[in-house]
Parts: structure tokens; sequence; C-alpha cells
């Protein structure tokens, strides 16, 4: 599977190019933010897991199968192109000085979609994709990085703006335009029927910036 040698590669060399912009006119807002909380991640053990799990198990073979698929790529493009995605591609840069582009660059390179170092070997938890992403959200210091979004929203002006606009009718306008998108309900529904469990996804999303 093609994709095996992508993720390892592109995963590893798509945070040595050019960094992400959009940051604030003082260089704080949420850009750095970010990149702190990057760094706060053991990337190499989450690929370590995502690997072995991806050589293993039958039903994350199945999930990066389909990622990786014509199918998966035809509605990722006609999600980008979407007005309401650009939008929010834009406001992101403007309003809310996040690079979104960028992140979404690095997944489009692995995947393929338009645009190793050695370690101990990790045990993958049992229990399918499921089970892997498990695993992963185990490795990610979730309440340090909270800690961190907290003392920044303390001392950073933008940050706080930031915070501010996403909860603006603005924001929640663009949002509640591609909730509503075909195309995103749609691969909702096949990631859920894959095993994903996207909804334990956005609860450690909103554990971290709520």
């Amino acid at each position: 599977m093609k994709v095996l040698v992508l993720v390892a590669l592109l995963a590893c060399a798509a945070f040595a190019a050019e960094g992400p912009q959009c940051k604030a006119p003082n260089g704080g807002g949420l850009q750095p933010v970010l990149e702190e909380f990057i760094g706060m991640i053991p990337t190499d053990k989450i690929l370590e897991l995502l690997l072995t799990s991806m050589t293993s198990d039958p039903e994350t073979q199945a999930v990066m199968e389909y990622l990786s698929s014509s199918e998966f790529h035809q509605i990722v493009v006609m999600f980008q192109n979407r007005p309401e995605f650009k939008s929010l591609v834009d406001f992101a840069c403007t309003d809310l000085y996040v690079d979104a582009a960028y992140y979404f660059n690095i997944l489009a390179g692995i995947f393929g979609f338009p645009e190793i170092r050695a370690h101990p070997r990790a045990t993958v938890r049992a229990g399918g994709f499921r089970g892997l992403l498990l695993d992963i959200l185990a490795l990610i210091p979730v309440d340090d990085l909270k800690a961190l979004l907290d003392e920044k929203l303390a001392t950073d002006y933008y940050v706080q703006l930031t915070f501010q606009k996403i909860n603006s009718d603005e924001f929640g306008s663009l949002m509640d335009a591609l909730k509503a998108d075909a195309a995103y309900v749609d691969l909702k529904d096949r990631l859920r029927g894959l095993g994903v469990d996207v909804d334990l996804i956005i609860d450690v999303i909103n554990k971290i910036f709520h």
C-alpha cells in the first residue's frame, strides 16, 4: 500500500518545509500556540503506532485505503472547491491568525490529493481503528495543551481576539454552512461506517479549546 510510505516520509518532511504563515501582527495569536502544541506531541510515537496498525489491523487498513482512494479524493476536491471552505480558510488566516491551508496541505501531501528515525516498536491496543485512535489520543497531553492555551488566553491579546471571533456570528455561520454541506455529511457518515469515531475526535478538540 503506497500510503504506508507516504505517511512515513511526508509526515516527517512536511514540517521541515516553509512553516505556516498568517501570524498576528505582534507575532503571537493562535498560530504560535498551535506550533507549541505540535512540539508537545510525541509525533514519532504516533507515527510508529500508525504504521504498526496499518500493517497489522484490517480495519485500519480499510480506513487508510478509503482515505487514499479516488472516491475520497473526489469528495475532498469537491469540498475544497466550495466557496464556504475557501471563505473559512481566508477567515482563519485574516481573522483567527491560523494558517489552515498549511495544515490542510500537509494532509493533502500525505494522502496524495490536491497539493525514519529508529525507536522501540510500539504495541497497538486491540480493537481496530478505534483502538489505534485511543492509543494515539493517549499520547497527546490534552491537559497540558489546554493549560498552555489558558495561559495564552490570559496573556496574549491576539489569542483573546481569536476566541472572540471564533464565538462570533460570522464564524458560526461559516461553520454551519460547512456542516450542512452534503459532501461533509457524506464524508462523516462514510468514516463512521469504516469504524472511525468522529465524535471522539470532536470531543477531544472541544476539550482543548473550550
